[in-house]
């Protein structure tokens, strides 16, 4: 019998940047960016994001990513980015 394999996580990358989640009703909520990998990340926010729910995190004026929300407990949750970036319309 062989043993299972690890799952690999992708790389984290400790940020601590600020950011804005907005929800699937397009409410913004400042957010930082505790760290990122290339599927997701961890954000720190006062508001409680819905698991499951589908939002936009934007970092800086660039672009939106759209990601899911996959986990939140306390004042974190985690995000699982959902496709590529959008460019932000200013």
């Amino acid at each position: 019998m062989h043993e299972p394999r690890p799952i690999k996580r992708a790389t984290r990358v400790d940020t601590n940047a600020p950011g804005v989640l907005i929800d699937s009703e397009g409410v913004e909520t400042p957010v930082v960016v505790s760290d990122l990998s290339a599927g997701g990340c961890r954000i720190v926010t006062k508001a409680m994001p819905i698991i499951g729910e589908f939002v936009r995190l934007r970092v800086g004026r660039i672009a939106d990513y759209p990601a899911q929300v996959r986990w939140a407990l306390g004042d974190e949750a985690g995000l699982e980015f959902t496709g590529p970036s959008d460019p932000v319309e200013i």
